[in-house]
């Protein structure tokens, strides 16, 4: 089930960062965007990788909304 959820955080917060023309890139237990013009942008930071995804969308959600 973990995964099942984990796998649903990822598609929305990929959603959310392309309607946003951002790209998700994972550094270590780091999450940054990449924009078109090459600019990176820190998004968050897990203590595991299970919750890595889910605090990416939290981050994104407050950022650029639930859209």
């Amino acid at each position: 089930m973990e995964k099942d959820k984990r796998q649903k955080d990822e598609e929305k917060a990929v959603l959310i960062a392309l309607k946003n023309n951002m790209v998700l890139i994972r550094r270590d237990l780091e999450r940054y965007g990449i924009k078109k013009d090459g600019s990176i942008i820190f998004v968050s930071k897990s203590d595991d990788y299970n919750n890595l995804w889910l605090d990416a969308l939290n981050t994104l959600k407050k950022k650029y909304g639930t859209n």
